[in-house]
């Protein structure tokens, strides 16, 4: 029964992890962008033809969540509605860059590099991988067959036996683009406008009286497209009856074909079959083998010099039966961090190691064209070395149109005269060299110490308490004296928190006109006026401020991931009176944290004795926070050391590790 809701290009075309990784990605890193390459890992042949990135490419183009799959996700009761509504707009919008298919690849070289919202290229893994392995598998193994078969003629036999019609459809069209002459395969040979070829069954011949009854059957429905299948019975009889057809063919003008051999011992039938053929005058008559051949069985009767024509592969051609898969491997190469910079990522697992970056493929060839060498190196790389991967998608949006398949035939057939000839041998040794350069090497090493430095790093947290122009200028409303006389330690503890990745959490007092806390205080930074702006020393570029209105946990956990520097307005004293303070706490989960600004006995203070009830190691910087009254900050001091809060110097900040 045909299910109507089986569609190429459906969004249910994922695995479940996927979809899973992209409910969370949605929570808490929704607008974070990622690079992924797709690469062969190990190396299963001396060689590859990188096939199937335009089915790629559409896919990308066409893939939707219809209501119908929505509803299908949400009868799993494992997605949140916010989550579901998100996928019935989702299109793929992102950029790839791809290899000029069909390309002569490696392992470890990049046949795609998809750059978007880490959750479309999350979510568009498992079916570019289907895709790519797919062709490439079969392209691989076709082209070996081909260059088994030297200049004989091969055919494509396999529909019957491939995993699936459209499995048959890339079987045939990726072995005509790798020089197969045509395809049994009728639906191929209309949407790719390949040659079809076919001779008859043995059921054909067994259906008639008799094998010469079912010879002439044929030759009068199709005198001029006549192969006759010998081996059904007797191939001696058949042989002798495949020369009366003959003869009687050219009674008519027309000539035999050739005649089919689909069993038994291939090379001796085939020279038997040749000296009848010749004795009769029958030289133009082509013999065709067939019968679980593949590129080791083609080789052997081309190398005993067996008088074959053509061959017919089906099977092991069609589903690359000795080597099913091209071990096609999809991985996180960059993300991009709250800079808006690509930070590298890599894989360290033994014999899964991944490098860094988006990379590009530099192919040196000699003077004659000849394959010499490939690089591998970072994408900006300049080497004087033809770069083999190109952008071929923008926005979504597909930016070459398709080539026909005898296009890219063509254009194989050429890259194919640059092969070396020690890897056109079915059975070589010879390994190409694939080389990392330098450059590539050098962003490994250190993405590594940088990865390995980041897994014993403490999470550590700097509190910056009110550095606002009210407090810290001499004509601010509520000036802490000699506030001003820190700002340019303030401003190295901002630095080295922003060059060493280290979150900065601030508070900002946003007071309303007629705020309560100016019964005990003279009005100060009251909201939109530039007494309450934070300084400038103290300020990075990149940062959000916060009011009192409280957002989910994440909400704030994608803040905390895309800001450097999260501003808190407060309307007391007290940091914690944000809403969102213990929530974003949570989020960043600091191992340590330091608290610096003003004014020592009052804001400071609440902040100190509010972390000291979450967690175990708070530090005051001691030489960067003012007090407005001594002996209230020897107050102060006092019961920081009974609560067990740390005292530190900025100079000991600056210089101490952060390593674990």
């Amino acid at each position: 029964m045909r299910d109507n809701n089986f569609r190429l290009d459906s969004g249910l075309w994922v695995d479940l992890y996927e979809l899973a990784m992209a409910q969370v990605y949605f929570k808490y890193k929704k607008s974070q962008r990622a690079s992924f390459e797709l690469f062969i890992r190990s190396r299963k042949r001396p060689f590859y033809i990188a096939c199937g990135i335009s089915e790629a490419l559409e896919f990308l183009k066409a893939l939707r969540f219809t209501s119908q799959d929505v509803e299908y996700l949400r009868g799993l009761k494992l997605f949140e509605d916010d989550f579901l509504k998100f996928l019935k707009n989702f299109r793929f919008r992102g950029e790839v860059w791809s290899l000029d298919e069909p390309e002569i690849i490696f392992p470890q070289e990049p046949i795609m590099r998809v750059t978007a919202g880490l959750i479309e290229a999350q979510i568009v893994e498992s079916g570019l991988l289907n895709i790519i392995n797919l062709h490439t598998t079969l392209a691989t193994k076709a082209q070996r067959v081909v260059i088994a078969a030297k200049a004989r003629k091969v055919y494509d036999f396999s529909l019957r036996r491939t995993q699936g019609l459209q499995a048959s459809l890339a079987a045939a069209r990726t072995a005509f683009i790798c020089g197969a002459e045509g395809t049994s395969n009728v639906l191929a040979g209309k949407l790719y406008n390949i040659p079809v070829a076919g001779t008859m069954a043995h059921s054909f011949v067994m259906s008639f009286a008799s094998e010469l009854d079912s010879f002439y059957a044929f030759a009068k429905t199709f005198p001029e497209k006549t192969i006759l299948l010998i081996d059904t019975y007797d191939i001696d009889k058949a042989l002798k009856q495949a020369v009366k057809v003959a003869g009687e063919l050219k009674k008519n003008k027309c000539n035999l074909i050739g005649l089919r051999i689909d069993s038994g011992d291939l090379l001796e039938l085939s020279k038997h079959a040749r000296r009848e053929l010749d004795t009769h005058d029958l030289i133009d008559v082509i013999i065709f083998a067939s019968g679980n051949l593949d590129e080791y069985k083609i080789k052997e009767l081309v190398d005993k010099s067996a008088p074959i024509d053509a061959f017919g592969v089906g099977t092991n051609m069609g589903t690359s039966s000795d080597a099913p898969f091209s071990d096609v491997i999809y991985k996180l190469v960059e993300v991009k961090d709250s800079k808006d910079e690509f930070v590298p990522v890599m894989k360290f697992s033994q014999d899964k190691l991944t490098f860094p970056f988006s990379k590009q493929v530099f192919r040196h060839a000699s003077a004659k064209g000849l394959m010499k060498q490939d690089f591998i190196g970072l994408a900006a790389e300049k080497v004087k070395a033809k770069p083999l991967l190109k952008k071929v998608m923008a926005q979504g949006e597909i930016l070459e149109k398709r080539e026909d398949a005898l296009s890219q035939r063509k254009k194989l057939k050429k890259k194919l005269e640059g092969l070396p000839s020690e890897l056109k041998k079915i059975d070589s040794a010879f390994v190409y060299p694939v080389n990392i350069s330098n450059k590539l090497n050098k962003a490994a090493q250190l993405t590594k110490a940088l990865i390995e430095k980041r897994s014993r790093t403490k999470n550590i947290l700097f509190v910056d308490i009110d550095t606002q122009f009210d407090f810290v200028d001499k004509k601010g409303a509520l000036y802490v004296k000699d506030a001003d006389k820190l700002t340019n330690i303030w401003a190295k503890l901002t630095k080295f928190a922003f060059d060493n990745q280290i979150k900065i959490i601030a508070s900002q007092d946003a007071h309303s006109k007629n705020d309560p806390e100016f019964k005990q205080f003279p009005p100060h930074c009251i909201k939109g006026t530039s007494g309450a702006r934070k300084i400038s020393k103290t300020t990075l570029d990149s940062h959000i401020i916060l009011s009192n209105k409280a957002l989910s946990f994440e909400e704030l956990f994608r803040i905390k991931e895309e800001f450097p520097q999260i501003i808190l307005e407060t309307l007391t004293l007290d940091i914690f009176s944000n809403p969102n303070a213990l929530t974003l706490l949570k989020a960043i989960a600091p191992d340590e944290v330091y608290v610096y600004g003003v004014a020592t006995e009052y804001c400071v203070k609440c902040a100190c004795l509010g972390f000291k009830k979450i967690m175990d190691k708070v530090f005051v910087i001691e030489d960067a926070i003012k007090e407005i009254s001594a002996e209230a900050r020897q107050e102060t001091f006092s019961e920081f050391k009974r609560k067990g809060i740390q005292f530190i110097k900025a100079f000991e900040v600056l210089e101490r590790s952060i390593d674990a």
